[in-house]
């Protein structure tokens, strides 16, 4: 069977059914190399390239094939809301125009195009997988590169820095060790240290355990590395290695557990666990089973990033946060006074603007230290506190930034797609959970299954990343208001995972965007805010995310931000991919009716703008999901066309007078949708869905 899409001057131009299941063949073999891509470190550039083209490819096919599912809905589900449109449109004392407008709305899209673009997506296939194989690497052209030394294993025994700043957090993790009573009918006590990264989990852990009123508490100290990389015989192994001081010579499971019997027996015995990721609780079970034969009163301790694992493996939790600026100074000071050099108070000053940078992070103290120890001089303090502390100096790079993205790398891959996205937002940014959800719904990062919603898979996945340390609760709202801040750190880790893909950028500043972007945010200020954007000479024409978002000062403060006077000239009809448009608290007063050809729209955000109405070409982005018309004052009805719009979920309208249309009931997809007293729809009170 033949699928007409149109006719062109040469004729009808179709797609058999053939080549669709084809297309859709290619498009999941290029989906799974993606995917298994996410789960490898890929560090060979021809190998990195081939992805990104590949990513392009996939994005592409995903296009068409919507463009093919719209043509078929369009002609039965539009056509009849166009009679109705130009019957109501004959029937007012309406324009010539306004019936011209009405009849042109809805129209096929060239088929000429869309042919086109199938066949550039065959071409570019083919070009990719033939590049693939002239270009790959063979064995003979090279020797493995040596892997660069890592960072020392931690343990009880290696050099202690100083625990300034920490002496409330020792005292406490002390009780901790050695005042918990046992749970789950064990006989040992276990607690955990949890925290972000580079925060000084394992410093904490080394001085407790240097501690004398502990380690008088305890026949054997024990100390084991557990690492990412999570093998339970390898594991207990190391247990092994730690309490006999030697290698073991086996690596059968039971042999292991049975030298830790014989070693811990009615031995009261202190064991650390370093920086522990898996929250298998069969490998838990398996890996302490032994600890059973030591005498009561024996303790584990954990470290990890994760709540998750924490939660898993004791009640006894102890949350580490992050140092005051002012123990963040002094660390940077300590370290960057190495050698004798003297601060006098002016580079005191500077350096506490440094310091403050690090956002009380310990790790990210000591690496500002260190490049400010390179020359201890005013000049040198000042390039490093107005550069970028940690993209522009090999410090953070080569310490800072990697103890990070260990924790970005042992994300699954849904979740590293959404942690890349939030490198749209600013710094300082207060993210609402909801709508962060709605932006990777609308992206396609939200997998569901079985009659999941995908605003309940979605908010796993956001408290999954907040279990990770990858968000904080926001200290300037409430708990339970579903607002959230991210470390300035982790934002620096988004943006240099998300590469060129995603791109945040300052008004006026486009140097940041190019083609290869496909997801863009403008963060407003205020200079020039007369002078238009000219997005198209910086932007992919693939674009699928744009958002306009607002100075985050008067957000915190609970006020609507200033309606800014700049919209992005030709946004609508530049970058037809679009999934996401927010042009939220911008001046735009009109909605341009051609926003009809945006059928892979899902998001559009237009809160706290001047619209007066919604053009009816909105009533073909069947994809839509979200519409926020949150304080739109001079908004007063909704279009009929919207009754089509049967994927939408959540359609926000508070603070707005508008008068809903008929036929919205149908709409039965909807999970958000305000109820205002007295609110009707044509004469009847709406109902809570």
């Amino acid at each position: 069977m033949l699928r007409a899409l149109g006719r062109a001057s040469t004729g009808p131009v179709t797609v058999g059914d053939d080549e669709l299941a084809a297309l859709r063949s290619m498009l999941r073999r290029v989906h799974a190399a993606l995917r298994d891509a996410e789960r490898l470190s890929v560090a060979d550039h021809s190998a990195r390239l081939w992805l990104v083209e590949l990513g392009d490819l996939e994005y592409r096919a995903e296009d068409v094939f919507e463009e093919l599912e719209y043509e078929c809905r369009r002609a039965a589900q539009l056509e009849d809301l166009k009679i109705d449109l130009l019957r109501a449109a004959g029937a007012a004392p309406t324009t010539g125009k306004r019936k011209r407008e009405v009849a042109q709305l809805f129209a096929a899209a060239p088929a000429a195009r869309l042919r086109r673009k199938i066949d550039d997506i065959w071409a570019r296939y083919g070009e990719i997988a033939s590049d693939r194989k002239r270009l790959r690497l063979r064995p003979g052209d090279g020797a493995a590169r040596r892997p660069a030394a890592g960072a020392l294993v931690p343990s009880s025994s290696l050099p202690r820095g100083e625990i300034h700043g920490r002496e409330r957090d020792l005292q406490r993790v002390t009780d901790l060790v050695y005042r918990c009573k046992p749970d789950g009918g064990r006989n040992y006590t276990v607690g955990a240290i949890v925290g972000m990264a580079g925060v000084g989990k394992t410093s904490l852990a080394q001085h407790v355990c240097s501690e004398e009123a502990v380690a008088s508490q305890f026949d054997l100290n024990l100390w084991a590395w557990v690492s990412q990389e999570f093998d339970v015989v390898g594991m207990t192994a190391k247990i092994v290695e730690a309490i006999t001081r030697a290698r073991p010579d086996c690596s059968e499971l039971s042999a292991l557990h049975g030298t830790m019997v014989e070693h811990l027996a009615g031995k009261r015995c202190l064991l650390v666990l370093d920086d522990v990721w898996d929250d298998n609780p069969i490998h838990w079970d398996t890996i302490t089973a032994p600890l059973s034969c030591c005498a009561p009163g024996s303790t584990v301790v954990i470290t990890t990033r994760s709540k998750m694992v924490a939660k898993m493996v004791t009640p006894n939790v102890y949350h580490l946060d992050c140092l005051s600026d002012e123990h963040s100074w002094y660390m940077c000071r300590r370290r960057a006074s190495r050698g004798g050099a003297t601060i006098d108070d002016e580079l005191a000053s500077i350096g506490q603007q440094i310091a403050k940078k690090c956002r009380a992070l310990p790790l990210a103290a000591e690496a500002a230290g260190t490049t400010m120890n390179t020359s201890v001089t005013r000049e040198h303090w000042n390039n490093v506190l107005e550069s970028n502390l940690w993209a522009d100096n090999d410090e953070a790079k080569n310490n800072v930034l990697p103890a990070l993205k260990v924790s970005y790398d042992h994300l699954p891959a849904p979740l590293k797609r959404c942690f890349a996205f939030c490198s749209l937002f600013p710094k300082s940014f207060v993210f609402d959970k909801d709508a962060l959800v709605q932006l990777w719904t609308a992206q396609g990062f939200i997998k569901t299954r079985g009659e999941c919603r995908p605003e309940d898979v979605g908010a796993g996945y956001f408290y999954d990343l907040v279990a990770r340390c990858f968000f904080q609760l926001s200290p300037s709202h409430g708990i339970g208001k579903g607002k959230y801040v991210m470390h300035d750190l982790y934002q620096e880790l988004a943006q240099f995972v998300s590469g060129h893909e995603c791109r945040m950028i300052h008004q006026l500043n486009l140097t940041g965007a190019n083609k290869t972007t496909r997801h863009l945010s403008i963060v407003h200020d205020e200079t020039n805010s007369d002078k238009e954007l000219l997005l198209k000479s910086f932007c992919s024409h693939d674009l699928r995310t744009f958002l306009f978002l607002a100075r985050m000062e008067q957000v915190i403060r609970g006020e609507m931000p200033c309606r800014r006077k700049i919209v992005p000239c030709g946004l609508v009809t530049d970058f037809e991919c679009l999934r996401v448009l927010d042009l939220s608290n911008t001046d735009i007063v009109e909605v341009p009716k051609s926003i009809g050809s945006l059928i892979h729209l899902r998001y559009l955000g237009l809160d706290n703008t001047g619209i007066q109405m919604l053009p009816e070409s909105v009533g073909a982005l069947f994809h839509l999901q979200t519409i926020k018309l949150n304080h739109c004052s001079s908004l007063t009805q909704l279009p009929q066309g919207i009754k089509l719009l049967l994927n939408l979920r959540c359609l926000e309208i508070a603070h707005s007078n508008v008068q809903m249309p008929s036929g919205i009931r149908v709409l039965t997809s909807l999970q958000k949708l305000p109820i205002f007293k007295g609110c009707s729809v044509q004469g009847t009170i709406l109902q809570p869905f």
